[in-house]
């Protein structure tokens, strides 16, 4: 825990002022990330991007709410979590796909239960 938050540690029970990895710092990159594939197609805006992500990470140090490894951590993490959501991510043609056969089971299993 930082130094300057010892002094509250103490003041309520049964509530975490202080996580590993930072969430705030796993946010600002998948954002960022997002931002990249979808919106950014200019340098300004890259700059402004990666300034707003750098600066979400630094505002949890100098808060003193999170360590360095935290926000780190939350960096990679943050970064990673966007790879995920992108490998698994479901077309919109796809999702009506999944829909349609869920239907078709519900609808299936509805009139055998019926039947029988």
């Amino acid at each position: 825990m930082p130094a300057q938050n010892r002094s509250d540690t103490f003041a309520t029970f049964f509530v975490e002022h202080y996580s590993f990895p930072s969430g705030h710092a796993s946010r600002a990159p998948m954002c960022a990330r997002f931002l990249f594939a979808q919106l950014v197609d200019t340098a300004s805006m890259w700059v402004l991007v990666v300034g707003w992500a750098a600066l979400v990470s630094l505002y949890r140090l100098l808060l003193a709410r999170h360590y360095v490894t935290d926000v780190s951590f939350g960096l990679v993490m943050g970064y990673c979590q966007y790879s995920l959501v992108e490998r698994l991510w479901v077309t919109w043609d796809c999702l009506q796909d999944l829909l349609f056969m869920l239907l078709i089971f519900c609808l299936t299993i509805t009139i055998l239960y019926t039947v029988y």
